[in-house]
């Protein structure tokens, strides 16, 4: 139970930092600068990757 509640929690994770790295890039391509000023993507995308190999690690293979 731990380990589903743990993978539901990593999937919302993973889907709302792929929508802002999304949303980043937009950004970036219309407005150069705005994002990378105030925010390093590349933590945001280590964090994307981590939580990625999460959802791999504990997701149930039953189904």
């Amino acid at each position: 139970m731990f380990a589903k509640n743990i993978n539901l929690i990593s999937e919302e994770l993973f889907y709302a930092l792929t929508g802002a790295l999304a949303v980043f890039i937009i950004l970036e391509i219309a407005w150069p600068g705005v994002v990378l000023a105030y925010i390093n993507i590349n933590w945001v995308l280590i964090l994307w990757l981590a939580i990625g190999i999460v959802i791999l690690i504990t997701k149930d293979n039953s189904t």
